[in-house]
């Protein structure tokens, strides 16, 4: 390791044990949410509230983010501009390993329950290096040293935190890739020379609904080759249904290429119940895209939380008596396409 680079990581190793709701603040973010509870209600020690204190990432896009990583964590980077301090693990797969945990049913609803509440912290973790990848915003980190559990715990054991600091660079996400998951946050070295928006970026250039032009065959008939492949949209394609949506703020969350990988990948039928998608009056094949996990609810904008739904399934996700046991059943489908 390069002697600046192991000098700076010795002296980013915590000393002390800070509550991990002052570092926030210091950092900038909003904590009067610590006060209460999820349903209003005030809390005596708003430091040891539950519904944040454990959280793995913290922030907003106007805020910017704050990540909490392990020391151990922490390594060397070669970069065009020299070597750096970085983190980089795929936490989405560490999501989906957890997943797996807590719908086992052989397992003891104690690890079930701890799996599914790390999960939701590991996807919000992830949300975070995302969109601040796409918005190109800085990032700071909380540094843990303590009790890490082994990869052989997943799941059935917890990490202790001893000790933490808020580091005082800032750090920047230089890489993220949608299709997969892999993240390259550095410290100290802004992203140099992208032109358009990150999520340009990272787009697919081997995407099978790039560049495709009129429909073809009827969704899902395999047995004819068109000369040309069928177009498939989504509520979001229109610009006049854009238009029409009363939070267009939704729209930029949404990465177009991702939602052309799940379109491509269900071949014009409904990931539920298989119904194909209606012709549209430009000749194009209508299925609505759906986040499983919901955006506002930090669910992470990629094919491993978004499917392709018929009209009819899309609303009954949403309004219906059984959108949880939808959301279950779609979850399901999605561990399935996308293992660990």
């Amino acid at each position: 390791m390069d002697a600046l680079i192991a000098a700076t990581l010795a002296s980013l190793r915590p000393t002390h044990r800070h509550a991990v709701m002052d570092l926030v603040a210091q950092a900038g973010i909003d904590v009067g949410p610590w006060a209460v509870k999820r349903d209003g209600t005030p809390v005596r020690k708003p430091r040891e509230n539950p519904a944040y204190c454990y959280d793995w990432a913290f922030g907003s896009d106007a805020e910017g983010y704050v990540l909490c990583i392990w020391h151990d964590s922490l390594g060397e980077v070669v970069l065009p501009q020299g070597a750096a301090l970085a983190f980089q693990e795929n936490v989405r797969q560490l999501a989906l390993s957890l997943d797996r945990i807590a719908i086992d049913r052989t397992q003891p609803s104690d690890i079930r329950n701890r799996a599914r509440d790390q999960a939701g912290r590991a996807r919000k973790f992830e949300s975070a290096l995302q969109r601040s990848f796409r918005k190109q915003l800085a990032v700071r980190v909380i540094v843990n040293e303590g009790d890490q559990r082994a990869d052989d715990e997943l799941g059935t054991s917890k990490s202790t935190v001893k000790l933490r600091a808020l580091d005082d660079a800032r750090w920047f996400v230089h890489r993220y890739d949608d299709a997969m998951g892999d993240a390259l946050l550095v410290r100290g070295i802004e992203l140099p020379g992208v032109a358009g928006t990150p999520a340009d970026v990272v787009l697919d250039q081997e995407s099978p609904t790039t560049n495709m032009s009129v429909a073809g065959q009827p969704p899902g008939d395999k047995a004819a080759s068109p000369a040309v492949p069928p177009t498939y949209v989504d509520q979001f394609s229109e610009p006049a249904a854009v238009a029409a949506r009363e939070a267009t703020v939704l729209l930029r969350d949404r990465s177009a290429a991702v939602r052309a990988r799940v379109l491509a990948r269900s071949e014009g039928r409904c990931e539920l119940c298989a119904r194909p998608g209606f012709l549209t009056a430009a000749g194009s094949i209508y299925l609505e895209t759906h986040h499983v996990l919901p955006l506002a609810e930090d669910g992470p904008d990629h094919e491993s939380n978004v499917v392709a739904l018929c009209p009819e399934d899309h609303r009954r996700a949403h309004y219906g008596a059984e959108r949880l046991a939808m959301a279950e059943r779609l979850s399901a489908l999605l561990r399935e396409r996308f293992p660990a």
